[in-house]
């Protein structure tokens, strides 16, 4: 059997910080229950997880939405890495 996951739910996930909501939703509300409020989206509601959020009626708390230190600074690293690379041009640096 396949597992569920949040492409086949067709859940919009643009960002970690979209990862970690629908995460915490799983763990807190149940797979069940984020499937049956992705399927009772209104209309032609996008299926962002903040929408899943609001169908539950869930408020996701600052721990789940605040990207946690080490995981900022590793994307600043990784930032300034691409930006030094692009800053070299023919062998010299700007």
């Amino acid at each position: 059997m396949e597992a569920i996951t949040a492409d086949s739910l067709d859940v919009i996930l643009a960002s970690q910080r979209d990862r970690r909501t629908f995460a915490y939703l799983v763990d807190t509300c149940s797979l069940e229950r984020v499937i049956k409020a992705r399927q009772a989206l209104p209309g032609r509601t996008r299926p962002y997880v903040s929408n899943i959020a609001k169908q539950l009626g869930v408020a996701i708390p600052d721990s789940v939405i605040i990207t946690p230190r080490a995981d900022g600074q590793k994307h600043i690293a990784e930032i300034k890495e691409m930006l030094s690379s692009k800053l070299v041009c023919g062998g010299k640096s700007r």
